[in-house]
């Protein structure tokens, strides 16, 4: 089952094919929507202004392959510029969110969530091959070669219909077509993945939310303000705040919970620091508040999370 903790996503359509593809609006055009046995996959096209609308972080690896059309991708603190021919590959937690390109709202696109098990099993059981490592150096962005995307795209779709279909032997058969998918990708890397171009260049106020977006990253555990970046950056608050939402679907105050709550993570599980510790490392100068923040995000307190996850793993 795919979590994404206080970070809701909307209930999906009907599971179909694209001859009873459901429409959740009027402009969704659902191809097909699977989700079962740590997949899900979907296509849709869209002709409207989309934009999710939502806090894009999750538990689950995801890769977003765009067909046709053009979008603006913000992912952690940086937007890019995604064209067709172009995979996303989204680690787990990180946060994303799509957005309108200039090129107009229709695309076409296919996304892949894969939960860590059964495929970090499966996949290092044949030839070694790390799931997180994959997720972790491959980069966000691949644009393909014009002569790699019909076969990627056929993998995909064979995965769908493998999904769709669940003929004798379908999740042996789809998480094959996930090898082979990741082989392929592995093996453009010596000719040297073309990393899409940064969004900042076309539109002023993508390049304001990723710088900062950026310095929020950097300096998340000291106290920042809205006033504090409104002068750091020489623009208005109430326009730093509107359009920092309007890109990145967090407030400045949620972008920097969420930055802090991700290393307390860290923090939790990698040493033996005390949560008064921890909440003052990561700027939060009551622990009342820490353990609320952190319970809004991790549906716990930080001493049940370390409890719970170190289980775990013993």
């Amino acid at each position: 089952m795919f979590e994404t903790g206080d970070f809701q996503t909307p209930a999906p359509p009907e599971s179909g094919v694209a001859d009873n593809a459901v429409a959740s609006t009027p402009q969704d055009h659902w191809l097909y929507n699977e989700l079962v046995d740590g997949f899900h996959i979907d296509r849709v096209v869209r002709d409207y202004n989309y934009s999710m609308d939502i806090r894009h972080i999750h538990e689950e690896y995801e890769i977003y392959y765009l067909l046709e059309g053009e979008r603006y991708y913000f992912i952690n603190q940086q937007t890019y510029l995604v064209t067709p021919g172009t995979l996303v590959f989204i680690d787990k937690e990180q946060i994303h969110r799509t957005g309108m390109a200039s090129a107009g709202p229709h695309h076409d696109r296919i996304v892949l969530g894969i939960m860590e098990e059964p495929f970090s099993t499966f996949l290092a059981s044949f030839g070694g091959l790390q799931l997180q490592s994959f997720f972790t150096e491959q980069g966000s962005i691949l644009t393909l070669p014009e002569e790699m995307r019909p076969y990627i795209q056929s993998l995909l779709q064979d995965i769908a219909s493998e999904l769709i279909h669940k003929k004798p032997g379908y999740l042996l058969a789809a998480m094959t077509k996930l090898a082979e998918f990741f082989i392929a990708v592995l093996r453009l890397q010596p000719k040297g993945p073309v990393v899409s171009s940064p969004a900042r260049h076309s539109n002023p106020k993508y390049q304001k939310v990723d710088e900062v977006a950026h310095y929020i990253v950097e300096h998340c555990t000291e106290r920042i303000s809205l006033e504090d970046l409104a002068g750091r950056f020489y623009i208005n608050k109430f326009y730093l705040s509107r359009i920092f939402k309007e890109v990145t679907s967090f407030t400045i105050n949620d972008y920097l919970n969420v930055n802090r709550i991700k290393k307390a993570h860290r923090l939790l599980l990698e040493t033996d620091d005390s949560i008064t510790s921890i909440a003052e490392q990561l700027g939060y100068e009551n622990i009342t508040y820490f353990e609320r923040v952190f319970k809004k995000y991790r549906n716990m307190t930080p001493l049940k999370y370390r409890n719970y996850y170190r289980s775990e793993t013993e």
